[in-house]
């Protein structure tokens, strides 16, 4: 991980997947597009990974799901019917901010002059090239009744 993919990742744990979730054509286009070409290497590993200190809010690997033999019709239908996060830019500011000390704090692997060289944007990047395979999507509420429900029914959470 590098400094742009921790950023990549306090964006998307503040903001959630509502920047693809506004153009359900696009959304679903491209998550067929790229759910035909994972590798069989994608295929493995954790099907949901917090990346928000509730554990609300996550990444669904696409890989594992495919595994599963999920199609990504399921996924489309889950993804798109669940709620926008509506994050606030002042809350990833604050995050960013609790980063900063961490690395001050020499709590994290990256110094305090390399974050700060990165504005606490809410615009999402892509990963660093050296990130590797990046096949996810995100789940804005894990809390949500009906998300969850959908979950279930597809037999990634119990």
């Amino acid at each position: 991980m590098t400094v742009r993919d921790l950023h990549k990742l306090v964006v998307q744990a503040c903001f959630g997947g509502d920047h693809l979730l506004r153009n359900p054509d696009n959304f679903v286009k491209d998550l067929a597009n790229e759910w035909d070409c994972l590798s069989s290497d994608a295929l493995q590993g954790t099907v949901l990974q917090p990346i928000h200190p509730s554990g609300q809010v996550v990444r669904l690997h696409l890989g594992p799901c495919k595994a599963m033999g999920l199609s990504h019709y399921d996924l489309s239908r889950l993804l798109l019917a669940q709620p926008f996060k509506s994050g606030h830019r002042e809350t990833c500011e604050w995050a960013w901010a609790m980063i900063l000390h961490s690395a001050r704090a020499g709590e994290i692997p990256f110094s305090h002059d390399q974050l700060m060289q990165v504005l606490p944007a809410d615009e999402i990047t892509h990963h660093s090239p050296d990130y590797g395979p990046a096949a996810y999507r995100i789940l804005n509420d894990l809390g949500h009744d009906p998300t969850r429900e959908s979950l279930c029914r597809l037999g990634i959470l119990r």
